[in-house]
């Protein structure tokens, strides 16, 4: 399968007429040279050519990106190094097939951002065993959106679009094996907490709805999280919606 590597702004590699070996060397050698020069890796998991190409238009742009890689949906991430990526940007379409990437433990996924609409892609039953640390909605994409929505899945705040929250807050039907049952007794500003996360609130918008710090928005939705047992805000407001919390 044809990959398209993009490097660093100065510089563009052809390589698709490269041996498969070779592409992968080179396209390890465009990553090498991307995080030394202090710019982001991005891999892109995503088989529809029109979303392809606008997403590499608009990484293209931000000066934070350096080599961006679209990756074999045969193959994903297993020719690369452990920690060849900063963010993977998977299409919702694509998502399905990170169920058995998730478990290898010697090349562990990066921050997985989601693209596109996994409500109706995927089926209810497998959307809480998918890895995810972000979403973006293919409606909402554009040049800010996408460099917010990669910042803040990066900086662990699970972005994702309003109505996605509420669609899954709606889907009692998923269920997350890792999520332990037991009784959780928030306070009243983490059950404030608790409400604006599952309204799709990055800790800013948090912080400005209670009139605090960004900082304090941070240790109460990582309280949150602590109190569910939670590896994210979707883990946790499903369980809180589980609990009857939300």
């Amino acid at each position: 399968m044809r990959k398209h590597t993009a490097t660093m702004p100065e510089t563009r590699l052809s390589l698709s007429a490269l041996p498969a070996d070779l592409l992968r060397e080179a396209d390890q050698a465009a990553l090498d040279a991307s995080r030394d020069a202090g710019r982001r890796t991005i891999a892109l998991l995503v088989t529809s050519p029109v979303i392809l190409a606008g997403l590499e238009a608009l990484l293209s742009r931000s000066p934070e990106t350096g080599a961006v890689l679209q990756l074999d949906p045969d193959v994903l991430h297993t020719p690369y190094r452990r920690d060849s990526f900063d963010v993977l940007i998977v299409a919702s379409e694509q998502w399905h097939l990170l169920e058995d990437a998730q478990d290898d433990r010697d090349r562990p996924l990066p921050p997985v951002l989601v693209v596109g609409d996994p409500v109706r892609d995927q089926g209810s039953a497998s959307i809480g065993d998918l890895p995810s640390d972000g979403f973006l909605s293919l409606n909402d994409l554009s040049e800010h959106t996408l460099a917010g929505a990669i910042e803040r899945t990066l900086a662990g705040e699970m972005p994702m679009p309003a109505v996605l929250a509420r669609e899954l807050l709606s889907m009692h039907r998923i269920h997350l094996p890792q999520a332990k049952a037991r009784v959780t007794t928030l306070t009243p500003r983490e059950n404030e907490t608790l409400q604006l996360m599952a309204s799709g609130m990055s800790n800013k918008q948090i912080a400005r709805a209670l009139t605090i710090s960004t900082h304090g928005a941070k240790r109460l939705v990582g309280s949150v999280l602590a109190k569910f047992d939670a590896p994210n805000r979707t883990a946790a407001v499903v369980s809180a919606v589980n609990a009857g919390l939300v």
